[in-house]
């Protein structure tokens, strides 16, 4: 994917975020308003956090963190080279036998999600929008944005906008304590399903 915003999150202050979005080039579209938005930034900033220097999170969050980035972009499930799974956290066939696309029919990813990865093939689930967009109810109490005046705006850079994400734990923000900037490509919009 190809990074869209500049990120610069300022230290959090219990379970508010505050921090500014740049488009990485002078075309913008917009900003998405929707609280998805707040929570995929808050998300990415954990995944890129040898790129944001954020810092780390307890077992149970980074396990969350996990699921929704699995219900954000799809699962990725192990499978031989002929498209039949692997047993969890192994290279070993699945027993009894089952092909991917006959055990999960219907929730394969749309647009064929399959690679290699650290040398074992997958096949990617299809997103799950509805249930993040659920999810981010449960975490996001608010998210607000506010694009900046475009007579400010750096000639090189697009516009920007500052943000406000309230979090109902502060849980969802002990990676940044301190202040971070990455960049992403998420955007607010939720996936095709």
């Amino acid at each position: 994917m190809t990074d869209i915003f500049n990120v610069f999150i300022e230290a959090c202050d219990g379970t508010t975020l505050t921090g500014l979005l740049q488009y990485r080039s002078p075309d913008g579209y917009g900003f998405s308003e929707a609280p998805e938005f707040g929570l995929q930034l808050i998300m990415d900033a954990w995944d890129r956090r040898s790129q944001s220097g954020a810092g780390s999170v307890s077992a149970a969050t980074e396990a969350e963190f996990k699921e929704l980035f699995e219900l954000y972009l799809g699962r990725e499930v192990n499978v031989d080279e002929e498209g039949y799974l692997l047993e969890d956290g192994s290279t070993n066939l699945r027993v009894p036998r089952v092909k991917a696309e006959e055990f999960y029919k219907g929730r394969l990813h749309p647009y064929g999600g399959m690679g290699i990865s650290n040398g074992i093939h997958f096949v990617q689930l299809a997103p799950q929008p509805a249930e993040f967009a659920q999810r981010t109810t449960e975490i996001i109490v608010s998210f607000e944005i506010s694009e900046d005046d475009p007579a400010e705006d750096d000639e090189d850079k697009g516009p920007s906008a500052r943000f406000t994400t309230e979090v109902s734990d502060p849980r969802y923000l002990e990676h940044l304590a301190k202040g971070t900037s990455f960049t992403t490509a998420f955007t607010g919009h939720l996936p095709f399903a």
